[in-house]
């Protein structure tokens, strides 16, 4: 697999640390764009425009989706998109980095193995409970967005597609279905984009954050952020990070790349 350019910078900062980091971005020209609907749309960053998702954006239109981001370690942080790097005062809140990638897998699963990544006791025992209940209104928003937008054809629906949705977050939990590269087992998302749901929790880092990740965007990312649909996104997680004392929100302003 070669290397892409980098897409997106994931920042999650805590939420005693947003109004200093929100402020000092600001004064250095930036807009942070708070999401409004899904919390996928900081995707849409560009430029010295940041997406920004308050912790109460993961509870808004994807709520139940939004319980893995209130079951992690992340829960009660804002994220922070941009597609540059940001300033060097930022780093500490560095997470993840994502580009799209020219992997793709040679088959992939089939049902019945699609099953035994589900059943798995790494996705059994760190699924939240409120994940795997979906509602009537679940069903008919899915059915007519998906339907509309060209991903589900007659006869899809939640029920039809509910499988792949858990199967995608369970193998990144499981690894049971790997490529091997850079000498690392990396797990990847197992259906196609039309059986993915929530990519989010793979783009922002919310499970198995210190493992490398490829991952296919869910259709609501395609339809609504502008992610791209049949590639997979290259998620690194960013393991190295300075130490709080080594900088300072306060400290002296860093010259600011070139940004259009």
């Amino acid at each position: 697999m070669s290397n892409s350019k980098i897409d997106k910078y994931i920042y999650w900062v805590p939420a005693a640390a947003i109004d200093a980091a929100a402020g000092r971005l600001t004064a250095d020209g930036y807009q942070l764009r708070k999401t409004f609907g899904s919390q996928c749309e900081v995707l849409k960053c560009a430029g010295k425009r940041l997406g920004h998702a308050e912790p109460a954006g993961f509870s808004r239109m994807c709520k139940r989706q939004g319980s893995w981001y209130r079951h992690s370690a992340k829960a009660g942080m804002h994220l922070i998109v941009a597609d540059h790097r940001l300033p060097n005062y930022m780093q500490r809140y560095l997470d993840a980095t994502m580009a799209v990638s020219d992997f793709q897998p040679k088959r992939l699963p089939t049902p019945v193995e699609l099953r035994a990544v589900v059943d798995s006791d790494q996705y059994q025992d760190t699924r939240p409970d409120e994940w795997e209940k979906y509602s009537l209104m679940d069903r008919i928003a899915s059915k007519i967005l998906f339907t509309l937008t060209g991903f589900w054809r007659k006869g899809d629906n939640l029920d039809t597609a509910w499988l792949g949705h858990q199967a995608n977050h369970a193998n990144f939990l499981a690894k049971k279905h790997t490529a091997r590269i850079d000498g690392e087992d990396v797990a990847y998302s197992v259906t196609e984009n039309a059986s993915v749901c929530s990519s989010c929790v793979e783009f922002f880092n919310l499970v198995t954050e210190d493992s490398r990740k490829l991952v296919r965007s869910c259709p609501g990312s395609i339809t609504l952020s502008g992610a791209k649909r049949d590639v997979y996104y290259d998620v690194k997680p960013v393991v190295a990070k300075p130490q709080d004392s080594e900088l300072q929100l306060s400290a002296a302003p860093d010259r600011q790349p070139a940004v259009s």
